[in-house]
């Protein structure tokens, strides 16, 4: 499970002659935190709690509407921002980003083009409650005049090998199609694959890889489940 932590400090001061302490900051960022979730949208389309990949209910002091929440009673995967000094027991969101959930596609069974367009790579782990294999990536976007296109992001299953031990071996290959979309500037994106989605069942020992075509060449990360 990956964590975003931020704190804030003030520290001491000291000279020859005088000496100012300050106390230990307790600002607007001071409890700032971020967690992937899975957050639950009600009938109206709000967002007032959240589980955490540690299994942690969050629940939110004033709700929130995403506007990528567009259907009623469902659960989305999402990056949350809040503050985690509790109070009540509640939390403080500031935000939430929705992160992508990729269908995982066989290779075999696609009948068009695969594109494979390079990406920045930044990160690749197994959430802690091994449900999700997440990647933090970042692609260059932009606009341009007459330029409506966009980008196609998806995971493909190159091969499932079944191992003398029992095993199996599942090879993904991340799917990109920049789509002829301006490389102007770069976008971060979070992507989550939940294991009960691939196209086979996986079991304990069971290996995960995922080849990503970054702009410094095919990076492979390997996860054991």
């Amino acid at each position: 499970m990956k964590k975003i932590l931020f704190f804030t400090f003030l520290c001491c001061l000291f000279s020859a002659c005088t000496s100012e302490e300050y106390e230990s900051g307790d600002g607007e960022l001071s409890y700032l935190r971020a967690d992937f979730v899975m957050a639950y949208a009600d009938a109206q389309k709000k967002i007032s709690s959240a589980i955490t990949d540690e299994g942690e209910t969050l629940t939110l002091s004033k709700s929130l509407t995403p506007k990528w929440a567009e259907k009623a009673d469902s659960t989305y995967r999402a990056l949350l921002y809040y503050n985690y000094k509790k109070v009540e027991g509640e939390v403080e969101p500031i935000s939430i980003v929705s992160v992508s959930v990729p269908k995982v596609r066989k290779t075999s069974e696609i009948k068009e083009k695969i594109y494979t367009d390079p990406v920045t790579f930044e990160s690749a782990w197994k959430s802690s409650n091994n449900s999700f294999l997440n990647l933090g990536l970042q692609i260059k976007t932009g606009t341009a005049d007459g330029v409506d296109n966009k980008q196609v992001i998806g995971m493909l299953c190159d091969t499932i090998i079944q191992r003398e031990d029992g095993t199996k071996e599942v090879a993904l290959r991340l799917y990109h199609h920049q789509n002829d979309v301006p490389e102007y500037y770069s976008a971060s994106l979070y992507l989550s694959i939940p294991f009960d989605r691939l196209p086979c069942d996986i079991r304990t020992g069971d290996v995960v890889s995922v080849n990503i075509n970054t702009y410094k060449g095919v990076i492979r990360k390997e996860f054991v489940y």
